[in-house]
C-alpha cells in the first residue's frame, strides 16, 4: 500500500516538473485583411463613362389656371392623348354663376352709359340755346365718360369671366401620352396646382452632367456612344445637340443629346452611361468607394498598397470632380501606384494586407 501511494506522489511531481519546463503560447499571428486594388492611371486611356438621364423633348405639368373643385379626371397613367384632347375639368357652377354676374353688370353698364349719353345731348341742346350753364355741361360730359369706362370695366370682367369657364377644362397641349396622375375628383386643387404630367411622343433627348474639362472637348454635332445598364445590350449612337456655356457649381456643365436613329430600347426615364472620347478623360480617377473624405471636401486620403512591406499606407489627396461613381485625383498619387479600392473604413495606415484574388465559380482557380 505505501508502495503505491509513493509511485503516485512521483509520478505527480514528474508531470509538475515537466509543466513547469513547458515555454509559454506562441502569440497568435494576425491574418492580413484581403483588400481589393486598382492601379492608379492605368484606365486614363480608356474613355470616361458619364450617367445621362433619358427624358422626352416635349413634356408638360398641367395644371388649372384658377382653383376650384376637379369635377372629373378622365385619363389615366399610360393613356395615349392628342392635341386638344379634354383631360379634367373643374365644377362649371361657379365660374357659370361669376359669368351670368358679369354679363348683367355688362348690360346694366350699357343702359347707364345709354342715360349719360341721352342727358349730355340734351345739355347740349340747351347750352346751345344758352339755357345751360357750362359747368352743367362739363358735368354732363365727365358723367357719361365715366359710364363708358364703367362699361369697359363690366366687359373686362365678362371676358375674364368666359376665360375662367374655358379654361375649366384641361386639355392636352400636344400628342403623347400620361405618365403621372397627381390629383383625384372632388379634390380642391389650387391655381398651378398640377393635376396630371403628360409627354410627347417620339422625340427623345437625353440631358447628362459633364465635368468641365470634358465639356470643353466637345462640339454640338459631334457623335458619342451610350449604353443601358443591360451589359448585352449594343452601343447607341447619340448626337450632341448643345452644351451650356454656363458652369454649373464651378464644376460642371449641362449637355443635350439625341439619338442619330430610332432607338426602340430608349425610354423616357432610363439611365444610360455615355462614353466620352478618350482626351476629356485626361485626369486619372479612382472610385468613390477608395476615398477616406475629411472635413474639407476638396481633400480626403486613400490607402496605398505596398508590396515591398505587404501593407497599406495612408496618404492625403487632394480631389478634382466627381464623374459618376468615381472622383478625379488632382495630387497626391502617382501614375502606376495600387490604391484599395474597397473597405478602406476598416484599415490603418501601416496595417498588414494581401491583395484579394478573384475565383471562378465553376473551376475555383483564379481569373487571370
Amino acid at each position: 500500500m505505501m508502495t503505491m501511494l509513493y509511485r503516485g506522489l512521483v509520478c505527480g511531481t514528474l508531470l509538475l516538473g515537466l509543466a513547469a519546463c513547458s515555454g509559454p503560447d506562441a502569440p497568435a499571428t494576425e491574418t492580413p485583411r484581403a483588400v481589393k486594388l486598382e492601379r492608379f492611371g492605368a484606365g486614363s486611356d480608356n474613355p470616361l463613362q458619364v450617367p445621362a438621364l433619358v427624358r422626352q423633348e416635349q413634356r408638360a405639368e398641367l395644371a388649372f389656371e384658377g382653383a376650384g373643385r376637379l369635377a372629373a379626371v378622365l385619363v389615366d397613367v399610360g393613356d395615349r392623348v392628342t392635341g386638344g384632347q379634354v383631360l379634367a375639368r373643374l365644377d362649371d357652377e361657379p365660374q357659370r354663376l361669376r359669368e351670368q354676374q358679369a354679363d348683367a353688370n355688362v348690360r346694366a353698364a350699357q343702359a347707364q352709359l345709354g342715360e349719360r349719353q341721352l342727358q349730355l345731348r340734351q345739355q347740349q341742346a340747351m347750352f346751345d340755346d344758352g339755357a345751360s350753364s357750362t359747368a352743367t355741361l362739363t358735368a354732363a360730359r365727365a358723367a357719361a365718360d365715366a359710364a363708358a369706362a364703367q362699361l369697359q370695366v363690366a366687359s373686362a370682367d365678362l371676358a375674364m369671366a368666359r376665360r375662367g369657364t374655358r379654361l375649366g377644362q384641361l386639355r392636352a397641349p400636344f400628342d403623347g401620352s400620361v405618365v403621372a396622375r397627381l390629383q383625384q375628383p372632388q379634390a380642391d386643387v389650387a391655381a398651378g396646382q398640377t393635376v396630371l404630367q403628360v409627354e410627347g411622343q417620339g422625340h427623345l433627348q437625353l440631358v447628362a452632367t459633364l465635368p468641365a474639362s470634358a465639356g470643353a472637348d466637345l462640339v454640338p454635332g459631334q457623335t458619342v456612344y451610350a449604353r443601358l445598364a443591360d451589359p448585352a445590350a449594343a452601343p447607341i449612337a447619340l448626337r450632341l445637340r448643345s452644351l451650356s456655356t454656363r458652369l454649373d457649381n464651378a464644376a460642371t456643365v449641362q449637355a443635350l443629346l439625341e439619338p442619330v436613329a430610332v432607338a426602340p430600347a430608349l425610354r423616357s426615364g432610363d439611365s444610360v452611361l455615355l462614353t466620352l472620347p478618350t482626351h476629356a478623360a485626361s485626369t486619372p480617377s479612382v472610385p468613390l468607394s477608395a476615398v477616406v473624405p475629411r472635413l474639407n471636401r476638396q481633400q480626403a486620403s486613400v490607402f496605398v498598397y505596398q508590396p515591398a512591406k505587404r501593407a497599406v499606407i495612408e496618404r492625403a489627396v487632394d480631389l478634382g470632380t466627381i464623374v459618376g461613381e468615381r472622383v478625379q485625383i488632382l495630387r497626391g498619387l502617382r501614375a502606376g501606384e495600387q490604391v484599395v479600392s474597397a473597405g478602406v473604413g476598416f484599415l490603418v495606415s501601416g496595417q498588414p494586407v494581401t491583395p484579394l484574388q478573384a475565383q471562378t465559380q465553376l473551376s475555383g482557380g483564379r481569373a487571370p
